[in-house]
């Protein structure tokens, strides 16, 4: 039975310290000794009245002779404790000492099944019960989303389901045992960091991949071709326009490709675009060019975010363990756990089926390995997700022939996904035209460990004909083996958008595709496909491939394929491909087509990614033709150059090619490459030269204005861009060297590192008679409100200063005032200035107090 600190204190001499949280270390002497045969009396008498002895720290009620004589042989203080389970809780004699609402609130350490959990954290101890806050629990990895709390909303410990606990005033921890399911499961692993918000900015860019061709010969001729991408970028959208300009000797033309409107909103994963756009489609429909408007949600606005549905990955560990998580016999992940439950954060890394083992071993190194199945399919979306892309306009003619070529009719598309299950995905699609209907339904099953499971129906009319699509498969992909089999049939009268927008009526596409490794560096492919349209006719091709790693930098591959819906059509090819050190490699082929043979061989070097130069050879020859080509290529920060020559037969030819962009932002003009997508114009208030990075690497220096673009950043998540402090002028200073930014979809950021000129000096200050000023006094200076301590022969660094100052001198017998000028164009020498004579300031003049007036006599 617990033993009452009151009934405890009460008992002690008069002038012995009363016992707190503090336990009781402070007792000395004879006081000591009294107080040690007072408890164990105590203890032993309460312990022979209620028929057992105390309990053991564990809470379990233990054998009583052994405790009872380790207490008595050892002379110790017996725990002061306070063992509770829900409906055992031992009541403690009333009434509490006097305080407020007669609670007492205690700092008290938390310790879970043993091991500490959290630090000290706030309790209060009440009507014979330790309450606390909620957050308190969960923090220290215990449940209460089941437990109802108190008015007050503090949560007694009583309440709490399948846990028990002691406090130990002495240790001031509170010592929990509680059951695996009671407690919250501890996330290991890497967890995804949050995303910073993605920043807008304004300005334009102007992508372009300009090419001209010279011929000579059989052909001779001049072309110049230009494509372009004119952008402009907002907080309110990116305005985006394409196309290509082509000259030749008989023509010469520009022909626009897409005009687009797009604004996006990462927070609900909204994207609508307003203009030329291509429609969303599933596995078993067609997309088409259009000309409209496009609402849908994306994804890609959060990169961090896993669409499709994981295995959750957890154990339990009973003492503190090592964990090791292993997927197909690889370790992704190795750290430790507390006791109690726990879950691997980080996701696997696979697609397909595989094998997860966790390993658990304790600190006396047993080992327990837990092996768990897994399937992984990208295509599937989580429960409670969904996805939807819809769409209305007029259907877009002859894209790329034809700038404004529009259907005269408007449809109406609309596509959704929902995860009603993590193993079932529903689908559906509807079109709508002026003569045309067509809707279907679809989903995507999930069997286990073996596989998806996807089917599909749907029907349309077109102009009064009716007309369906069947659609069934089944994919697998294994670590050795794989698996693909789809199938889809229309009926003759079934129509879609894309039959209206080319013309091309699908009929049939039945294909099989399967694939093993051997030897974990060779694979072996097979596959069959039927496929019949209006336009392409009907094709049955089988196809049999190898591709495998010979050694370390030799690789192979060898095809072989049949139409067997044409006579004659067939061929095989063979290809290898050697490594040469650094990025170089050479490689030869030998193609059969029918009767026709031809023989390639190339070698090549692209430029690094960083800058550089890069080149390629090749040379050919077959029945009808023989080929020779060469290139060189230079990778800069403003652009891809490449200059080539060709002989093809009796044509010769040479290619000169650039390509790159311009950006327009905060009032300059910088090029780089290509910018497909975000960018990050760095900007160092004019300051030239310095070095700039990108994630800790070096991708270039600032200009003569202090500008710097750095290409090639990911939108919407995040970068890592800062400068080099040590590079920046002596008198520079800067609040911060990195920043991180997160760059919306196809726009730049302005990354300001704001320099300002370093205005300080030391200065010396002297008193009237020319001495310095006592070191030790302190040097005040307005306006700026720079503070010093003045140091030997009476210098004081002040880090600020104006072009006029008035500086105050005070302490350490000093009381002065000094006036000193600056002339800030000498502050880049951190120059050295003064003497300035500290002139003392006047004491002020005090009137003697009048004399008290003597009182009246009455």
């Amino acid at each position: 039975m617990p033993l009452d600190r009151r009934r405890r204190a009460a008992s002690l001499p008069p002038g012995s310290p009363k016992p707190g949280l503090a336990g009781l270390a402070g007792t000395t002497g004879i006081a000591r000794l009294r107080l040690v045969t007072i408890a164990v009396d105590l203890v032993l008498s309460l312990a022979a009245q209620a028929g057992v002895a105390p309990a053991r720290a564990s809470g379990h009620a233990p054998d009583p002779e052994p405790q009872a004589s380790a207490v008595a042989s050892s002379g110790a203080v017996p725990p002061t404790s306070m063992t509770a389970a829900p409906d055992t809780l031992p009541a403690l004699p009333a009434p509490l000492p006097p305080g407020t609402d007669g609670t007492e609130t205690l700092a008290l350490e938390i310790v879970v099944n043993g091991t500490s959990r959290s630090r000290p954290a706030t309790f209060k101890l009440r009507a014979n019960a330790l309450y606390t806050r909620p957050e308190t629990l969960v923090e220290a990895g215990i449940r209460t989303d089941n437990v109802k709390p108190a008015a007050d909303g503090w949560i007694a410990l009583d309440a709490v389901p399948e846990l028990r606990y002691r406090y130990e005033p002495q240790n001031q921890q509170v010592a929990i045992d509680v059951a695996t399911r009671q407690q919250i499961a501890q996330l290991l692993g890497n967890q995804v960091p949050g995303l910073p918000p993605a920043t807008p900015a304004t300005g334009l860019v102007l992508n372009y991949d300009a090419s001209y061709v010279h011929a000579s010969g059989n052909s001779t001729g001049n072309e110049l071709s230009v494509w372009s991408d004119e952008r402009f970028f907002s907080p309110f959208g990116v305005i985006d326009n394409a196309g290509t300009y082509l000259s030749g000797s008989n023509t010469g033309h520009y022909t626009r490709l897409d005009t687009t409107w797009s604004y996006s909103n990462p927070s609900n994963l909204f994207t609508i675009n307003v203009g030329d756009a291509i429609s969303g489609a599933l596995p078993w429909t067609r997309a088409v060019h259009f000309g409209g408007i496009q609402v849908q949600r994306d994804f890609s606005l959060q990169p961090t975010l896993t669409t499709f549905p994981l295995p959750t990955i957890a154990g339990s560990a009973a003492v503190p363990s090592a964990v090791d998580l292993y997927i197909n016999g690889l370790r992704q992940y190795s750290g430790n756990a507390a006791p109690g439950p726990f879950q691997i954060a980080q996701p696997p890394a696979l697609t397909g089926a595989g094998v997860a083992q966790v390993t658990v071993t304790d600190v006396l190194g047993r080992r327990v390995t837990t092996s768990i199945a897994l399937y992984i399919d990208t295509r599937r979306l989580s429960e409670g997700l969904y996805d939807y892309s819809a769409e209305a306009g007029f259907l877009r003619e002859d894209y790329g022939i034809d700038s404004f070529a529009y259907d005269s009719s408007p449809f109406f598309s609309g596509t959704l996904r929902y995860g009603l299950r993590n193993w079932l995905t529903l689908q559906s699609h509807l079109e709508t035209a002026q003569s045309l209907r067509n809707g279907g339904f679809g989903s995507i099953i999930g069997i286990g460990d073996v596989g998806s499971l996807s089917l599909a129906v749907a029907g349309s009319t077109a102009s009064g004909t009716a007309g369906a699509l069947y659609s069934a498969g089944y994919q697998y992909i294994g670590r050795r083996f794989s698996l693909n089999l789809q199938g889809a049939q229309a009926t003759p009268g079934y129509r879609d958008l894309a039959a209206l927008d080319v013309g091309v009526t699908f009929r049939h596409q039945y294909q099989a595709t399967g694939s093993v490794s051997v030897f974990a560096t060779q694979t072996l492919t097979a596959s069959y496909i039927d496929a019949e349209d209006s336009f392409a006719g009907h094709s049955r091709v089988a196809t049999l491939g190898y591709s495998g790693q010979v050694g370390r930098g030799c690789s192979l591959y060898a095809t072989l394929y049949r139409d067997f819906a044409q006579h004659g059509v067939w061929g095989a090819s063979f290809g290898i491909t050697i490594a040469l050190g650094g990025s170089a490699s050479a490689s030869a082929t030998l193609t059969r087509t029918g009767d026709q043979t031809t023989a390639n061989v190339s070698a090549s070097r692209p430029a690094d990614f960083s800058g550089g130069w890069g080149w390629a050879v090749q040379g050919g020859a077959g029945s009808d033709y023989h080929l020779g080509f060469a290139s060189a290529h230079y990778r800069s920060t403003v652009g891809d150059f490449q200059a080539s020559v060709q002989r093809f037969n009796d044509t010769n030819s040479g290619t000169l090619e650039a390509t790159g962009a311009i950006a327009v932002m905060d009032g300059t003009v910088a090029a780089s490459r290509t910018l497909s997508d975000g960018f990050a114009l760095v900007s160092t208030d004019r300051v030239p030269n310095v070095p700039v990075l990108q994630e800790n690497r070096v991708v270039g220096t600032t200009n003569a204005g202090g500008y710097l673009l750095v290409p090639d950043l990911p939108s919407y998540q995040r970068n890592q861009i800062a400068i080099d402090p040590l590079a920046l002028p002596a008198d520079a200073q800067i609040d911060t060297p990195e920043q991180d930014i997160a760059p919306q979809r196809r726009s730049g950021v302005l990354v300001h590192f704001g320099l300002r000129q370093y205005t300080g000096a030391s200065v010396s200050f002297v008193d009237e008679a020319g001495q310095p000023l006592p070191v030790g006094s302190v040097a005040t200076a307005q306006p700026g409100g720079a503070t010093s301590v003045v140091g030997y022969d009476g210098v004081a660094f002040l880090a600020h200063l104006d072009a006029a100052n008035t500086v105050t001198i005070q302490g350490n017998g000093a009381d002065c005032t000094a006036s000193v000028p600056f002339d800030a164009a000498s502050a880049n020498r951190l120059p050295q200035i003064g003497p300035f004579i500290c002139e003392r300031t006047a004491a002020p003049h005090h009137q003697p107090s009048p004399a008290p007036k003597e009182p009246s006599t009455p």
